[in-house]
């Protein structure tokens, strides 16, 4: 048999020649960043991830609003703000998103991404003004340093990925919750504890238990949440607000509000923690990991109740998205519910990690921000689509299999208890143990032992009356 090779010829890519304090760099002609984007891509080729366009959205915006602070204290004229402020309009649209190439996984106070945004902007100002008016550092980067920048765009993508992404993932999930939370309002089935028969309980019960644990812990977060709105604009590289002048720390959160819409970012009262401290980031991902032990329990609970069909529990049906083998025809795999536990450990493994990386706030910086960053990010986002897809192709589509969870209770021998008050502990452990080692049911051996009359039994052992 024989191989063909296809060879793929490619053509120079046409440069051009910034400078910087290093030297000079070949640039791609066709893009707009600078030497030290370009700088960051030979120095960290590292991995295939990129950094996330929320992020450099959020950059844009603390651009943006510093433009406008520095313009109001009159350090910075009209003409180059407006500029700068249609180019940040112009990233956060997204019609410039070709331009940002930088590694995730790149040094970590996050100056590569800041400087990369800087190098954007200026750039495509100038090209807007057809005159070289505006510089990276000293316009696009004016009252500012990385280390107030970065954490605060940091803070704003937590926030708009879990209102946007998580929380609407988890209230679509407690919705579905709910609606068979209804459905099996009175539908009785056995309980379990440490994986043994327990007394009965509802179907709506059981799925209630999970609506209020995903509510719960969406409080929760909701609740951390709070932490990302105190931002360190202003503290420059250490916290002391070196260079900025009076009052922009004040006047570029009230613009960033304006530009975000929204009127709950304030300056932290200590800047200095601001700049070092990424506490937030453990407290409110503590919260989301707090959501993924729930809904990890809540998925392997599915994929139990859902086992079968012939010899699982098998009281649910859920929906056949796919073959569930390679070579075991008809068989289908709740691949939704094991996709959903993966997904959870991953959540949890980005715990570890971004608890470590907060912890590494060495005197007056985090210089872990971009890995932990990622973390976040990544755990947010798979998380969110994780959720919907298991809440859309899992369940929102189950159905109750109202004989088998009959056919439990109706065969249980923890149905016992309701004898306690009537004949005691130990007769009513004499009966379930008679009953299992005779393999008859509990009203028959009651009698054959002579415990409890018959009348007695059907007015006393009523699952109805148990739940």
């Amino acid at each position: 048999m024989k191989t063909y090779i296809t060879r793929k010829i490619t053509m120079k890519q046409k440069t051009r020649i910034e400078r910087d304090s290093l030297g000079v760099m070949e640039v791609p002609i066709d893009k707009y960043w600078r030497s030290q984007t370009q700088r960051s891509l030979s120095n960290f080729n590292i991995g295939k991830e990129i950094v996330s366009m929320d992020l450099i959205y959020a950059t844009a915006a603390v651009k943006w609003a510093a433009a406008r602070a520095n313009e109001k204290c009159k350090k910075l004229d009209k003409q180059r703000a407006d500029l700068i402020c249609k180019v940040c309009e112009e990233i956060m649209s997204g019609k410039l998103n070709d331009h940002f190439p930088t590694r995730a996984y790149q040094a970590g106070s996050g100056t590569q991404t800041n400087m990369n945004v800087n190098e954007v902007i200026a750039h495509r100002a100038n090209e807007l003004a057809k005159k070289n008016l505006v510089h990276p550092n000293d316009h696009c980067n004016m009252s500012q340093s990385t280390n107030d920048v970065y954490p605060t765009a940091m803070n704003i993508t937590a926030v708009y990925l879990v209102r946007h992404k998580l929380l609407p993932a988890v209230d679509g999930l407690i919705m579905s919750c709910k609606k068979l939370q209804e459905k099996g309002a009175n539908v009785i089935k056995m309980g379990r504890t440490h994986i043994q028969d327990a007394l009965p309980i509802t179907f709506g019960q059981e799925v209630g238990a999970w609506m209020y644990a995903l509510q719960n812990t969406r409080k929760m977060i909701t609740q951390a949440l709070e932490s990302m709105f105190q931002i360190n604009m202003g503290g420059t590289a250490v916290g002391t607000g070196y260079s900025a002048p009076k009052n922009y720390d004040t006047y570029c959160v009230a613009f960033l509000n304006k530009i975000l819409k929204s009127n709950e970012y304030k300056v932290t009262p200590n800047k200095f923690h601001g700049t070092w401290s990424k506490d937030n980031f453990v407290y409110l991902h503590g919260a989301i990991k707090a959501m993924a032990t729930n809904v990890y329990k809540i998925a392997q609970d599915v994929r139990f109740l859902a086992s079968g069909p012939r010899s699982g529990f098998g009281e649910i049906s859920i929906p056949e998205n796919e073959p569930g083998s390679s070579i075991m025809p008809g068989k289908v795999n709740p691949t939704q519910c094991e996709g959903m536990a993966m997904i959870c450990g991953q959540v949890m493994g980005h715990d570890t990690t971004i608890t470590f990386l907060a912890s590494q706030g060495n005197f007056e910086l985090n210089t872990f921000g971009t890995i932990l960053m990622q973390n976040f990010i990544q755990s947010v986002t798979l998380f969110s689509e994780m959720i919907h897809s298991f809440d859309v192709r899992c369940v929102s589509g189950i159905v109750i299999n109202h004989e088998r969870m009959s056919h439990y209770v109706q065969n249980s021998l923890m149905l016992v208890t309701a004898l306690l008050d009537h004949i005691g502990y130990e007769k009513s452990s004499e009966i379930a143990k008679y009953a299992l080692k005779h393999n008859t049911t509990l009203k028959k051996a009651a009698q054959l032992l002579h415990l409890v009359k018959e009348a007695d039994f059907d007015k006393l052992v009523d699952p109805k009356k148990m739940v």
